[in-house]
């Protein structure tokens, strides 16, 4: 059920000490952290929807699982309600492969350690704004957010609408911004920059009746499948990899299975049709396995969404009265479900900072260099991770290699801040605390090394060779002294791949051209 309003628009006081634009995840989660660190403030949440829509399944992962967890106090409620993960799982082939034993796999062979989630963020996101509520946070809801004019130091401005009553001007000393993709600070301020070195787009909905991954059937039919691993694989984010182009398949509480499809426009191009769903269907059902999982599933296309442009960041994220947490403060790739984890460094950031100002403790020149911090955060992340990550995911061989370094070094550097610090290990955003320079030099020194010997193999014919019959059936991470040891044997066998391959990248070769049109969208789809 949603989250009762506390007021309404003519029983809100005009004073507050915060005011949180949106009321889902990364805005219950900053009121609520508001509220836990001060009692006493004073924080409205204004919500645009009478109720939250079904979204997109969301996995979660180590860092987002400790934010939810152990700062948000819902490990009980997750283990009821929503789907236990166990961990990420790809699947590559090629014209070899053409069934569950001769796909290639990369995922666990037991369950994972770590607590993660397969959660349906509508329900997640009434649960979470319910607690606030319940904290004495008032909501008001539905909301229309007419405007926000700010002012460096002061109060802020906000009008609002809500229902039939007249629009009505509320001050707050801060706005906190959670609107998600919608940007509203972001948008009315001009501080939008697309992200125009990724160029990514995504289309996604649910289906019925996916057949599960841990079938008794599929495991008599392909007993290698069904030998090599003695975990759970049907709750892990199974990913289907391939030339420019991933995607996700989430299980849900419901039994319905979240599906989408992410695409680099300057490699992939998905199948013609009369409807960019009937587009999607023909592309995962062309994967020898999505053949066979979705044989008797129906997509609900009603609930369909396609987006071009997902990757954005915005020129400010916090100033001397507005924080921007979340998707309000940028995006990249939903590639490794980083979302999640911007919400809990976003909003943790931010939520110290206004507490120490409440209080009067917050020393000059803190809010510039955390914003400056989030901003280059967000540049690190981007660089290191995700630029030109599409011409190499879906080669097993390579993606293999770096995956098991963008995991290790996770859990090296982002994962392990908070299990040794506690909550102060969510204020620093990954790339930017102190020693962080070269880890990120040597993550984007691999990263553009594996994209460029991509290239070449897409050049040579050669790319995607061990896409079948090929398993690696890691252990997964702990933070204990086994991990600094396979990092460095992963860097090591990035070292015998340069020996082998890479160097011959630094001879000039003639890389194949990149597509030079983007998918066309099909009238009134909104983007």
């Amino acid at each position: 059920m949603p989250a009762n309003a506390s007021h309404n628009l003519s029983a809100c006081a005009d004073t507050w000490d915060v005011i949180v634009i949106g009321g889902a995840l990364s805005g219950s989660a900053a009121a609520i952290q508001l509220k836990q660190g001060n009692p006493e403030l004073n924080i409205l949440i204004l919500e645009r929807k009478p109720e939250f829509a079904r979204r997109v399944g969301e996995s979660t992962v180590e860092v987002s699982s400790y934010f939810l967890g152990r700062v948000l106090g819902l490990t009980q409620y997750l283990n009821e309600h929503h789907l236990v993960k166990q961990g990420l799982r790809f699947w590559f082939t090629n014209e070899h492969g053409h069934c569950f034993d001769s796909c290639s796999e990369l995922g666990p062979r037991y369950n994972i350690h770590f607590p993660s989630y397969q959660v349906d963020r509508a329900r997640l996101d009434e649960e979470l704004l319910q607690r606030a509520v319940d904290l004495d946070i008032a909501l008001l809801r539905p909301a229309e957010i007419k405007a926000v004019e700010l002012q460096s130091g002061g109060q802020q401005l906000v009008t609002v609408k809500s229902g039939d009553s007249l629009p009505r001007a509320l001050h707050a000393r801060w706005v906190v911004d959670a609107s998600g993709t919608a940007r509203f600070l972001a948008r009315k301020q001009q501080w939008v920059r697309r992200n125009e070195r990724h160029p990514i787009a995504s289309m996604w909905t649910r289906w019925k009746q996916v057949r599960c991954w841990d079938d008794p059937e599929l495991h008599r039919r392909h007993p290698d499948y069904a030998g090599r691993c003695h975990g759970i694989r049907h709750t892990a984010t199974n990913h289907h990899m391939g030339k420019g182009w991933w995607s996700w398949w989430i299980p849900l509480k419901d039994g319905d299975m979240s599906i989408g499809i992410v695409y680099d426009e300057r490699i992939a191009e998905l199948p013609p049709g009369a409807h960019p769903a009937e587009r999607m269907e023909k592309h995962l059902r062309a994967h020898p396995l999505g053949a066979v999982l979705l044989e008797n599933a129906s997509c609900d296309k009603a609930d369909f969404h396609w987006r071009r442009n997902l990757a954005y960041s915005s020129k400010e994220v916090i100033g001397d009265g507005f924080a921007l947490v979340g998707d309000a403060a940028g995006f990249i790739d939903p590639f490794y479900s980083p979302g999640m984890d911007w919400i809990a460094f976003t909003s943790a950031g931010a939520v110290d900072l206004i507490l120490k100002e409440r209080a009067g403790s917050l020393e000059p020149g803190k809010i510039q260099a955390l914003n400056d911090r989030f901003k280059l955060s967000y540049e690190r992340w981007f660089e290191a991770i995700y630029e030109n990550k599409y011409f190499y995911m879906g080669d097993y061989e390579l993606m293999r290699l770096a995956f098991m370094l963008d995991l290790g070094l996770y859990y090296f550097g982002v994962v392990s801040q908070p299990f040794k610090y506690g909550r102060r290990g969510l204020q620093i955003p990954p790339f930017t605390g102190p020693h962080t320079t070269l880890p990120f030099l040597l993550i984007r020194a691999y990263n553009r090394r594996f994209a460029r010997i991509a290239r070449r193999r897409m050049d040579k014919g050669t790319w995607g060779r061990k896409n079948h019959r090929h398993y690696h059936p890691f252990v997964s991470y702990r933070l204990n002294g086994t991990l600094p040891l396979r990092v460095l044997v992963a860097l090591a066998r990035w070292g015998i791949l340069e020996l082998k391959e890479g160097w011959k990248t630094w001879l000039p070769f003639r890389s194949r051209p990149l597509a030079s049109t983007s998918p066309r969208i099909a009238p009134g789809t909104t983007v």
